[in-house]
């Protein structure tokens, strides 16, 4: 297939990577200008494709101590130029920050074509930008997760540490799903899952995604080790997986969020799949796991870090996820305590009003639709029409 990748950074690449050793035709698209990875940018089009050294060629997760051999893919197209680089793709896949979805959407949607697949990896609903920008009829799917973890390691190189085992997706509208997925799975292995494992819609997978839990508690809890170490061991960081998520008081805090999305997901008629469990779905082949010991042994192979509280895991999962979280259980009438007591904390550490940056169903032009007809919406991709 022709896919084209959106996003020069560190899943984009990966992905990009992966994609082309599997034998599919490759384009990567850079959005940003002098913000972030231009150079490995500029590495890529000198030498017309990519470099990887894939750690996970002996197992879907490595402790990186000792590194696999570096290899290359050539891509067919490396361009800032969004229109040639989407235009006759049979997928377009998006791997940007959430946050901007949609400022891109109003650049790049208006080249989406008929039946193509766009897939923005993750999601948190942001696929109704690109519909709202779209004069053309594409498939649009959501994923919770991306298909690995990677690294820029170097100009022109990325070091892949973990791949999934299976990536549920949801597709936009939800009567669209069949079709997307004949394609999505053709993609890589990891989407390659049976039907009643796909999101039945685009919440659903929004509230799967494992960084709006993970990502938004392991950084409040790691914000007090941060400090120290930055006034007491300069030269030392503590990591977010083994340090943070090792406490009772980030468990406790897991639980209690994790309920709350359950009781949201069941409001919205969806399966309560626990935080964990949906874990261990993504990772592992083996699903009679204890889910909490898988965890536990991909927490002690993680990098180090965060370096500061200012960081994507806080900037985006908390606007972006837990905002729009909070705005659902509103909607349902579903008290959201420890949703809110975390967007209120972590707004108020960085100054910061997380609200009005978030995203909710209203920034999605949603706001004014009943529960039934909010549902019906992102079913079909048609706003009920009241006599």
């Amino acid at each position: 297939m022709k896919i084209t990748i959106i996003g020069a950074g560190n899943a984009g690449s990966a992905c990009a990577f992966m994609a082309a050793e599997a034998g599919h035709k490759v384009r990567l698209l850079k959005t940003s200008n002098r913000i972030t990875h231009d150079e490995h940018f500029e590495a890529m089009v000198s030498n017309k494709g990519i470099y990887c050294v894939n750690n996970t060629n002996n197992g879907h997760f490595t402790d990186s101590a000792v590194d696999a051999e570096k290899t290359f893919q050539p891509l067919e197209m490396i361009t800032r130029d969004p229109k040639e680089a989407i235009e006759g793709a049979d997928v377009v896949m998006i791997f940007i920050q959430t946050t901007y979805h949609q400022a891109l959407a109003e650049r790049i949607a208006k080249y989406f074509q008929d039946d193509q697949l766009v897939m923005l990896v993750p999601g948190y609903a942001g696929s109704l930008f690109y519909h709202q920008f779209c004069d053309n009829n594409p498939i649009f799917a959501e994923g919770e997760s991306t298909p690995n973890d990677a690294r820029i390691v170097s100009p022109g190189t990325v070091k892949v540490l973990f791949k999934n085992v299976r990536n549920s997706l949801s597709f936009f509208p939800a009567s669209r799903t069949t079709e997307g997925m004949a394609i999505a799975s053709r993609l890589f292995p990891a989407y390659n899952i049976e039907m009643n494992n796909v999101r039945k819609h685009i919440f659903e997978s929004a509230l799967h995604n494992p960084n709006i839990i993970v990502h938004t508690v392991g950084m409040y809890v790691m914000y007090p080790m941060l400090e120290y170490c930055a006034k007491h061991h300069p030269d030392e960081v503590p990591y977010m997986y083994r340090d943070a998520l090792s406490t009772d008081m980030a468990w406790l805090m897991i639980e209690k969020l994790d309920a709350e999305k359950m009781a949201v997901l069941n409001a919205l008629g969806c399966e309560e799949i626990p935080y964990l469990d949906a874990c261990l779905f993504r990772n592992e082949e083996d699903l009679t796991q204890n889910p909490r010991d898988v965890f536990e042994s991909y927490k002690l192979s993680s990098p180090p870090g965060p370096y500061s509280f200012d960081n994507r895991y806080i900037t985006e999962d908390v606007p972006m996820g837990l905002v729009l979280l909070a705005s659902l259980g509103d909607k349902l009438n579903i008290a959201m305590p420890e949703c809110h007591r975390l967007i209120e904390m972590c707004g108020g550490i960085l100054k910061r009003d997380f609200y009005k940056e978030g995203r909710t169903l209203t920034s999605l032009g949603l706001g004014a639709l009943s529960t039934e007809d909010l549902l019906s919406f992102v079913n079909d991709g048609i706003v009920p029409i009241k006599n």
